[in-house]
């Protein structure tokens, strides 16, 4: 049974062998040795590594070796602290050494008070590196826009015209064209989507139905018959415009490598992974069972993503998040904290809680056309998180088996004028929200309510993330009003924000009212689309 010491005699123990412990760190000395030589043997040990140390007996054939030997048996992994890093801010290699230090350590032995400590200030380390004071961009989807959601309203030769000519979503030029922008610090990554093929693969695409990605892409010749969904196609027999996470990934190292050399100091590459098959998600209440079972599915996404990073030239240099809306994220962060993975620094996994400050994920993230976000930001539920937020329409739940929604995917967004409505609501609510995250930084709000950082998805790779950072909102479509608003136009604007009913007449009437003194201009739409939120009560305070 092992013995307890108190300070003074574990002192005197720790000075039969000095030498030894003063190899430590001095932060670290009492706490292993008060571990160590509670065992009798490695008291022992101790004493004899010491007593080989002092006097003629040093000069012994074979003494300082046996010495050396004796050592690093007592300490064992408890040697590895040396080389801890105990920077506040560690750099990209020191942090990445410092990670595989502590699954060393833990994988070893069983944890102790010495593991736990080390696991607390890498978790402080990992949020000293993510912490921004600026807003940053990932490309979302590459340079794909998403077509899916305004096609209804937009053609896409139209829609290229109104920014530039779009790289297709999740595709091989897409992703190309983010990391050129990262390589120019115009973004901070990318972000792609995953759903199953047949036989399990994660195959790079955010629309599962073959036929209406083709239909987006305006790509006739190469459609596919029948219009069969992405899980109903074996991975080699998708066509070649679809990859596969792996091949997604060795892209991604493939650049990195080319331009290794234009890459120097401390650098980070985001790649996020929208986890969009529903076999990757449950909810609250389901069976054990099946929780298992989805879980089992994420595996099949954390091996591509942990094969890349074993295999990768500079693991350090890259951050992967592994995202899904539903509660699988929290049950697959837990099991991989659970197993030791080696990916501790490197791999983040985020969800949608409905109530983030008590959800335990790192990182969350919202779509913009999501209500209560204000008052989250606000009320501090974001604190110590990373943050991302994702612009774009929500859709409604309408099957794509049937033919007749091919065309629209069911959104529910009817013209033009009501698409540039919710734009400058989304773009509203993005502006507020940053403001709100300047208010913390500042101390006008209290900083304990700060995220560690707020980052954006743009659909418009680096014109996106130049909007985004100066303009503080993302782009609206403008230069296309041939029309004034009128209360018909935006029927669907008022039934999706409860204003549909005969008492809301002269609501509806001044909304128009103000849009038609906005025309194109992006500010004044943004001023409306706060003056909107705060009509509806969708507000912070």
């Amino acid at each position: 049974m092992a013995e307890i010491w108190d300070s003074s005699k574990l002192a005197a123990k720790m000075q039969e062998n000095p030498s030894l412990w003063s190899s430590l760190p001095e932060e670290w000395r009492a706490p292993v040795a008060g571990i160590v030589l509670a065992d009798k043997g490695m008291r022992k040990l101790n004493r004899i590594s010491g007593r080989l140390k002092r006097g003629a007996v040093s000069q012994f054939q074979n003494a300082a070796d046996v010495a050396a030997s004796l050592d690093a048996t007592i300490l064992g992994r408890y040697a590895l602290l040396r080389f801890w890093c105990s920077e506040k801010k560690p750099n990209e290699q020191q942090f990445y050494i410092n990670n595989q230090l502590l699954t060393a350590m833990a994988a070893a032995g069983t944890d102790d008070e010495v593991v736990s400590e080390l696991t607390d200030r890498l978790d402080a380390q990992w949020k000293e590196r993510n912490l921004r004071s600026n807003v940053i961009v990932i490309a979302h989807r590459g340079d794909g826009a998403t077509f899916e959601k305004v096609r209804k309203v937009y053609e896409r030769q139209l829609f290229d015209s109104l920014f530039y000519t779009h790289e297709n979503e999740n595709s091989e030029a897409a992703v190309v064209k983010a990391l050129d922008a990262w390589r120019q610090k115009k973004l901070s990554g990318v972000e792609c989507d995953v759903w199953f093929s047949q036989d399990r693969v994660p195959v790079v695409t955010h629309t599962q139905h073959i036929e209406a990605l083709y239909q987006q892409e305006q790509d006739k010749t190469r459609l596919p018959s029948g219009g069969v969904r992405i899980n109903q196609v074996n991975a080699n027999s998708l066509p070649p415009r679809f990859l596969t996470l792996d091949r997604w990934l060795q892209i991604v190292e493939a650049y990195v490598g080319v331009h290794s050399a234009e890459l120097t100091g401390d650098k980070m590459l985001r790649l996020e992974i929208e986890m969009k098959d529903t076999n990757l998600a449950f909810g609250g209440g389901v069976p054990q069972d099946t929780k298992t079972a989805v879980l089992e599915r994420w595996r099949a996404i954390e091996r591509v993503v942990s094969r890349f990073l074993k295999s990768c030239n500079r693991p350090s240099l890259y951050q992967v998040a592994l995202f899904n809306g539903s509660e699988a994220p929290k049950s697959a962060l837990d099991k991989a904290m659970g197993e030791n993975k080696t990916l501790r620094s490197s791999v983040v996994y985020g969800g949608s809680p409905v109530d983030p400050d008590t959800a335990g994920l790192q990182e969350v993230r919202y779509g913009l056309h999501s209500s209560g976000l204000l008052r989250m930001m606000y009320s501090g539920k974001f604190a110590g998180r990373i943050v991302t937020l994702a612009p774009g329409v929500e859709a409604l739940p309408v099957s794509l088996d049937m033919t007749t929604q091919l065309s629209t995917l069911g959104e529910w967004i009817e013209n033009i004028e009501s698409l540039t409505v919710e734009q400058a609501i989304q773009c509203a609510r993005l502006r507020v929200l940053l403001d709100l995250f300047d208010q913390m930084k500042t101390g006008a709000l209290p900083v304990e309510r700060k995220p560690l950082r707020i980052q954006v998805l743009t659909d418009f790779c680096s014109l996106g993330a130049k909007f985004i950072v100066k303009k503080r909102a993302t782009p609206i479509a403008k230069g296309l009003f041939s029309r004034p608003y009128d209360v018909n136009l935006l029927r669907c604007v008022w039934q999706k924000y409860g204003l549909d009913k005969p008492d809301h007449q002269d609501v509806r009437q001044r909304v128009c009212e103000a849009l038609n003194t906005c025309g194109s201009d992006q500010e004044k739409l943004i001023e409306f689309g706060s003056r909107f939120l705060q009509l509806i009560g969708d507000w912070y305070n």
